[in-house]
């Protein structure tokens, strides 16, 4: 069976999902700016940071999660209220009535995609912040055993942090290229095949290729490592540009 071509599930989920996280981010960051600004001890100040910025990726996970269980809930209601020895018949019904008016996708096909994205945005965002506290002490012990002990110099620890730093994303950021790769399989979608493989492709440039970059912003230095804005973008950016796709592409998606 199939729902309405003019419901959009899958999207509407990855979007509020993909809003929630840009609002932490953004929630994260201002108050990371008003603790460094607060004068504070530097330790004290990277530990009030921690904190808040681990109780809003906490929060965002449980609303990612409660979004996807409503929507998971709502599809399975659905697809309840048909009995399953007629679902198929139902489906080819509504195949033969509609025609190209039909929904993209039935309704078992997004119901496991919409599993499918609920594994990535919850299940492999929540590994990524487990992994990116495990990183951070990592950084911080390198620094303390070899700059601080006059082992390497300061330039040679950038740059090994640069270059170490892309193994910090790459497990959600192969996570999302299979799900784009996943979806665009379910949909034969050549044009979203495409992209997910040149964003991977761009990513592991940025990883690989260029060191470092130091602007000065009001007296301030300011280090950016391109692979984590690469990331940065891809996982808020470009999941929304994806989201957006798939609602004007796609009939019932």
């Amino acid at each position: 069976m199939y729902f309405g071509p003019h419901k959009h599930i899958l999207s509407k989920a990855l979007l509020t999902v993909t809003a929630v996280k840009i609002v932490g981010d953004v929630i994260s960051g201002a108050v990371r700016s008003i603790i460094r600004r607060g004068g504070l001890k530097p330790d004290m100040a990277d530990t009030y940071v921690w904190r808040v910025q681990s109780a809003v990726a906490i929060i965002v996970l449980i609303i990612s999660a409660f979004i996807f269980i409503r929507v998971l809930q709502k599809i399975k209601r659905s697809i309840a209220v048909i009995p399953e020895a007629e679902r198929l018949e139902m489906a080819r019904l509504q195949e033969e009535t509609f025609g190209v008016r039909n929904a993209a996708l039935n309704a078992d096909t997004l119901r496991k995609l919409t599993e499918l994205w609920f594994a990535i945005l919850v299940g492999v965002q929540f590994m990524y912040e487990v992994f990116s506290e495990v990183y951070r002490h990592f950084a911080l012990g390198l620094y303390t055993a070899t700059v601080s002990q006059n082992e390497i110099s300061g330039e040679a620890y950038t740059s090994l942090y640069n270059l170490s730093h892309g193994f910090k994303y790459q497990g959600l950021l192969v996570a999302l290229i299979l799900g784009v790769i996943m979806t665009a399989i379910f949909l034969d979608d050549a044009t979203l095949k495409l992209t997910a493989i040149l964003a991977a492709s761009v990513y592991l440039l940025s990883s690989i290729v260029p060191e470092m970059t130091t602007l000065t912003i009001m007296g301030k230095s300011i280090g950016i490592v391109w692979s984590s804005v690469i990331f940065h973008i891809l996982d808020t950016i470009g999941m929304a540009v994806f989201a957006i796709y798939l609602r004007i592409r796609y009939r019932g998606v």
